[in-house]
């Protein structure tokens, strides 16, 4: 029998009652025991609709994976949730630049009488249907197949899913040794915050450890894009905060920042958390707002020191000619997109810094290792072309 038929077969009473004594808990970030969202749907007398999907602030999507892997079960859960709440109309949502997946499970989708959509679950016309995560899903298919384990899943760095006990450190999952911050759950942690921290806290399956070489200012901002991108706008405060709070960072990472950065995030930030429906705006702001709070040091580094401490913002990193060690051979010149090298055979060379867009090609072409790389003070350098070896510091 299919795993919808075994559903079937144990009949309605005999499936919450499995359910129950699993205690199967809604997934991701609005935990509580399935059944009592399925009785609270059962209230509905006007008819109800299933939706599944990620949380809305899932922009990683890393628990995608599990519906690629095994579509099949993911479906079949959904159609055992629309059986819960006797519905014929079901939805599942994946995210808007997700519709190659979209069209490569039409067919499949289509077979179980299922609709998908790309787009986030409005919660304001689902309010009172049942929504459910696409791990619910795949849980609710396990149980009705009598394979089900508790746990959480945990994406590895190939993106693959493991799924583990919920109470799992989170140093056993990721090595913490080099670690300047972690990301996990919507937010950052030090690495002492994340040594304490359990698997069942990633609840996007995500656990993202930050070293020195990266930036808080510049993985945040990266992060405030996404969520833009995902929120839908209707909540002002979700619309116009996200757009204020990617502003300030990429202001920070642009060597604009101003110090009063850090109350206008939190403000904001605090605005977003009680202010919008859904988890987009509810989430999101809490990167920013951990990333001050946690990381103030390298904030402070950018809007006051001007500089950039792991050396990735290209607005505190300057890339020069030594004019010591330039023998003129123009390698440079040549790997240049932005033609912004001048020079001539013989001839030192110097960079338009004001054009330079900081790729490195010039410093890998270079044998004499004569281009260098700085977040300080630029040295004393020429101010026209002159000849190799006729340039002298005064």
């Amino acid at each position: 029998m299919t795993t919808f038929e075994n559903a079937k077969a144990m009949g309605y009473a005999a499936l919450v009652e499995k359910i129950q004594a699993a205690s199967l808990t809604e997934y991701g970030l609005c935990p509580e025991p399935l059944m009592d969202k399925v009785f609270r749907a059962n209230e509905n007398t006007n008819g109800v609709h299933v939706h599944a999907g990620l949380n809305n602030a899932d922009v990683d999507g890393a628990l995608l994976a599990l519906l690629k892997e095994c579509p099949e079960k993911v479906l079949s859960g959904i159609d055992i949730a629309a059986m819960l709440v006797g519905s014929s109309v079901k939805f599942l949502y994946l995210p808007e630049q997700e519709t190659e997946l979209a069209g490569e499970l039409k067919a499949q989708a289509e077979a179980h009488g299922i609709i998908i959509v790309n787009d986030i679950i409005n919660v304001r016309e689902t309010e009172k249907d049942l929504c459910i995560h696409l791990v619910t899903a795949a849980d609710l298919a396990d149980l009705a197949d009598g394979v089900y384990e508790d746990g959480v899943y945990i994406a590895d760095g190939e993106g693959k899913l493991k799924k583990t006990a919920a109470d799992t450190p989170v140093s056993d999952l990721v090595s913490l040794d080099d670690a300047k911050a972690v990301y996990l759950g919507y937010r950052y942690y030090t690495p002492a915050e994340a040594g304490e921290l359990k698997a069942k806290d990633a609840t996007n399956g995500v656990i993202r450890v930050l070293t020195q070489k990266d930036c808080i200012v510049a993985e945040t901002g990266k992060l405030l894009s996404k969520d833009r991108k995902a929120s839908c706008g209707r909540c002002v405060f979700c619309r116009e905060g996200l757009i204020q709070l990617e502003y300030m960072q990429k202001e920070i990472a642009s060597a604009r920042g101003k110090a009063n950065f850090q109350a206008l995030t939190k403000e904001i930030g605090e605005a977003m958390i009680y202010s919008t429906l859904c988890t987009v705006g509810q989430e999101s702001s809490k990167a920013a707002l951990s990333a001050f709070e946690k990381f103030g040091d390298e904030f402070e580094a950018h809007i006051k020191k001007n500089k950039c401490p792991a050396g990735v913002c290209g607005a505190f990193v300057h890339i020069y000619v030594d004019p010591q060690t330039c023998n003129g051979c123009g390698e440079c010149a040549d790997v240049c997109p932005a033609n912004c090298i001048d020079g001539k055979p013989g001839y030192i060379h110097m960079i338009d810094e004001f054009e330079c867009t900081k790729c490195g090609k010039c410093m890998e072409a270079c044998e004499e290792e004569a281009i260098l790389q700085t977040s300080g003070k630029l040295p004393k350098l020429p101010n026209r072309l002159m000849k190799v070896g006729k340039f002298k510091k005064r």
